[in-house]
């Protein structure tokens, strides 16, 4: 039987304004912050403050001043990229969906207030922030980040990525064809990844309506024509799999599912194989 769109929405993925007095977190390796007037600024230095990165001034008598630098005079960002995305990326493919969100949701408040600058790393932040939150059901939540992100003015992948969680959220809402009119728009329109990723939300609306062959002629479109984005084929291979099932096609069912089993063995569609194939 098909699983539920709910179900099978969940298995794939794609700003919190800092705080008045947030410090930012320290990394090994030095963190700074270019001026516009050439001045640069270590992070361990200042604070981030309300529109402005505070440094207390020690005076030589005793006691101490606040310098202020506003956020609009700083031009690039000097910071290493946070190991945590790194993990983060690792969880949201295992289907851990909230460990991963505990990881990228300080790197978004830190890179919150340069979304654009040279050296942010809250694009990536970001969009990670987003796919763990598809992997659950807070759709308030999903909505704000996508809309957030398609705000942020940051070109057409970013843009797409946001599009895309919005068509999961109608699909969740039995909107199938007001996704259907995004995820049009996306095919036509978005840079080739995220035109892969609309073919494989269009192969999970096939599917949870039972249209196997559409189904897997959407599924069946990554490998062919997206084959170099390799984190798309887990769960192409597991839609693949469930298309050939619903056809009776059992033996290439089986293949499929054991192709994904066997490359991508620690993935959550790879689980979700062994559970439903019996594997």
């Amino acid at each position: 039987m098909p699983s539920s769109p709910t179900l099978v929405l969940r298995h794939w993925s794609f700003v919190i304004s800092a705080a008045a007095t947030l410090a930012l977190p320290t990394f090994a390796h030095a963190q700074r912050y270019q001026l516009r007037d050439g001045t640069i600024l270590q992070a361990a230095d200042v604070t981030l403050g309300s529109g402005a990165l505070v440094q207390q001034v020690a005076l030589p008598g005793g006691g101490s001043f606040e310098r202020r630098f506003q956020l609009a005079d700083v031009i690039r960002l000097d910071f290493p990229e946070p190991e945590a995305l790194d993990e983060a990326r690792r969880l949201v493919i295992a289907g851990k969906g909230a460990e991963a969100l505990a990881l990228v949701e300080p790197v978004v408040r830190q890179f919150a207030p340069f979304p654009r600058l040279p050296g942010s790393h809250w694009p990536r932040a970001a969009q990670l922030r987003l796919e763990a939150l598809l992997l659950g059901t807070d759709n308030a939540a999903i909505s704000s980040a996508a809309r957030e992100l398609m705000q942020s003015g940051l070109g057409p992948e970013i843009t797409g990525v946001a599009k895309l969680a919005l068509a999961q959220l109608d699909a969740r809402a039995g909107r199938e064809s007001l996704a259907n009119v995004m995820l049009e728009e996306i095919v036509r329109e978005a840079p080739p990844a995220i035109q892969a990723r609309a073919w494989l939300l269009r192969g999970e609306l096939a599917a949870a309506r039972a249209s196997h062959a559409e189904a897997l002629e959407s599924f069946l479109r990554i490998p062919a024509f997206f084959g170099t984005i390799d984190e798309l084929m887990p769960a192409a291979l597991l839609g693949a799999a469930r298309a050939y099932r619903g056809f009776g096609d059992n033996g290439r069912a089986e293949r499929s599912a054991l192709e994904l089993i066997d490359t991508y063995p620690d993935t959550l569609q790879a689980a979700t194989a062994r559970r439903e194939f019996q594997l």
